[in-house]
């Protein structure tokens, strides 16, 4: 490698650096009040991220079989509808069809989540198979299927709790 590489380098590389540092300098120049929608802008994704933690934590809760506190995720706990066959419900790890909707004032949303959903339903019946399988701790017709978590969501007392949910088939 000659001089003159090593010099045309070094060129580009300032040259380089200092238009990537021109546009970030422009930003860091205009203080955050003054530019228009920050504010609006940061406080919808907050509460998009405050309804992810809460969809999470639904679903850690009806996992563990946690289904009254569970409930206590919801605006009317004593109303909450949870289904009981449900076992195990998994959100998308890429929330590609995620779609979270904020209503005007930012106080209520609609959510629709792809998921996994493992139900658990007991075997109806008094049959020698049946007793056998419930002896030995099962009894349950055990399916896993996609399903579309459609829920709705309201802001009260400054937190996000769940006003509906239903699990929709895919």
């Amino acid at each position: 490698m000659g001089t003159n590489d090593v010099s045309t380098r070094r060129r580009f590389l300032r040259v380089a650096g200092a238009t990537l540092a021109a546009p970030a300098a422009a930003v860091a120049g205009v203080p955050a009040a003054q530019r228009p929608g920050d504010d609006a802008r940061l406080a919808a994704l907050e509460a998009v991220e405050a309804i992810r933690t809460l969809q999470r934590e639904y679903a850690r809760l009806v996992n563990a079989g946690a289904h009254a506190q569970a409930a206590r995720l919801f605006v009317t706990p004593a109303a909450a509808a949870i289904d009981e066959t449900v076992r195990r419900l998994a959100a998308d790890r890429f929330a590609a069809h995620e779609r979270i909707e904020l209503a005007q004032g930012g106080q209520a949303a609609t959510a629709r989540f792809e998921c996994t959903v493992e139900t658990a339903t007991p075997i109806a019946g008094r049959y020698t198979l049946v007793d056998m399988l419930r002896d030995q701790g099962e009894g349950a017709l055990r399916t896993v299927g996609r399903r579309v978590l459609d829920s709705a969501y309201v802001k009260t007392d400054g937190a996000w709790k769940i006003a509906r949910l239903v699990l929709l088939p895919a």
